[in-house]
């Protein structure tokens, strides 16, 4: 009798556990997420989901978003405004068309837009004056007033497009400085956002997710597809990935680290900017859609029914939950990096940066290889604006990186920015 009853009190519990996971995170398919800080997240998904965390994925909210569509990406930005505020804009998008807005922190969103019938799958935004959105059946928009209003851009192709990646302004007129991708092996460029043309990747398997970092791009799709491009997307080359499984998303880490996520749980490292990749175990078993980090440790995966993974070693291990992956009395810890001024410079420029917290702060900045080319800073510093100058006299025309690393011991972050060098 007694074997009974604890039988039927673990049974209870089982579905109370369980009643618990389906009111607090859906089991629905979750496609898209993006990181404000190590912190704060937003992910979107089937069912018009849209979820939020600011204790580094320990919790999560939903948002209403007054939708069910699916909702395929989302994408974040945040500038100061005309009068110094800081302003916060998400915007997410997804089947039949849908756009949706918001300018609180997703507590509220609006319906901007049905743009088209068609499903739209990706959303960069670039700056407040330029973001693009593309779809299926040769789908891409383009707005300079994040999302107010939409010009259509014509492709002349009914592929379906599925990913887009920025790199920031062209250095010469001859860079490309953006790439889309869709089914059928096709890849597009531009060098000057209005004007596109196709790209010959020697592939005809849906790309599915597109990366920039540097000169570099990768690509990754259907049967194990990964494609790299080492001259901004000019010429491509096949990589062997070490795996027939569908590849749904790439990001880039650093200049040298980036991770894919794939079928089956599977997730993808490589430390030679996608030259080689390392097939790495996690512990689930689920498609996993969509990959993104924070900085260079903490990254969050996500994909079919509700599953999320987590890592804070740069995606070397994996767990199906985190407790303390960012202190929530942390979670403002949000280092900032501004744009260098001048910029173009020659030959020098100052970089400002931003400390909330008694922190190891390093700047270091990078040529388009990746090598290190100058420390800037490498000390203790206490919260505080701070400025540096940086003077490029010995070093040739070209875009270069500049990383702000701050660690409080308790909390990282990473900040990138690119800056051109003309002479």
């Amino acid at each position: 009798m007694r074997t009974k009853s604890f039988f039927l009190f673990l049974t209870a519990i089982f579905f109370i556990l369980a009643a618990v996971r389906i009111n607090a995170q859906p089991l629905v398919n979750q496609n898209d997420i993006k990181f404000e800080s190590p912190a704060i997240a937003t992910l979107v998904g089937q069912d018009g989901l849209i979820m939020r965390t600011v204790d580094g994925g320990t919790t999560w909210d939903i948002q209403n978003t007054g939708i069910t569509n699916v909702l395929n990406a989302m994408d974040y930005i945040q500038y100061e405004g005309p009068a110094m505020q800081i302003i916060s804009i998400q915007i997410a998008v997804g089947e039949n068309g849908i756009v949706v807005k918001s300018a609180d922190n997703g507590a509220t969103w609006e319906l901007k837009t049905s743009l088209t019938s068609e499903n739209l799958n990706d959303i960069v935004i670039f700056s407040p004056e330029l973001m693009f959105i593309c779809g299926d059946n040769g789908t891409l928009y383009r707005s300079v007033n994040l999302g107010e209003s939409f010009e259509s851009i014509d492709l002349m192709t009914t592929t379906k497009l599925n990913s887009i990646t920025f790199a920031e302004p062209k250095n010469t007129v001859t860079s490309i400085v953006a790439v889309l991708a869709g089914d059928n092996g096709k890849l597009y460029g531009t060098i000057n956002t209005n004007d596109w043309f196709e790209l010959t990747t020697g592939t005809t398997e849906n790309i599915l997710a597109v990366s920039f970092m540097g000169s570099n791009i990768l690509a990754t799709g259907t049967n194990g597809l990964v494609l790299k491009s080492a001259d901004f997307g000019w010429n491509w080359a096949p990589v062997v990935s070490g795996t027939s499984l569908n590849i749904y998303d790439v990001k880039f880490l650093s200049m040298t680290t980036a991770i894919a996520s794939s079928e089956n749980g599977l997730i993808l490292r490589s430390e030679d900017a996608g030259d080689t990749w390392t097939a790495i175990t996690t512990p689930v078993v689920a498609d996993l859609f969509a990959v993104n980090f924070a900085n260079e440790n903490i990254g969050i995966s996500i994909g079919s029914e509700g599953t999320e993974i987590y890592s804070i070693d740069g995606g070397i291990t994996w767990l199906t939950g985190i407790t303390s992956n960012v202190n929530p009395a942390d979670k403002k810890f949000d280092a900032k990096l501004s744009q260098n001024y001048p910029n173009p410079f020659n030959p020098s420029t100052v970089i400002n940066y931003f400390i909330p917290d008694n922190s190891t702060v390093s700047i270091k900045i990078y040529d388009m290889t990746g090598r290190e080319v100058r420390t800037l800073v490498n000390s203790y510093q206490a919260p505080g604006s701070y400025s540096v100058k940086f003077d490029a006299a010995n070093l040739s025309s070209g875009i270069y990186f500049y990383v702000l690393r701050a660690n409080t011991g308790k909390n990282e972050i990473t900040k990138t920015m690119r800056m051109i060098l003309t002479k």
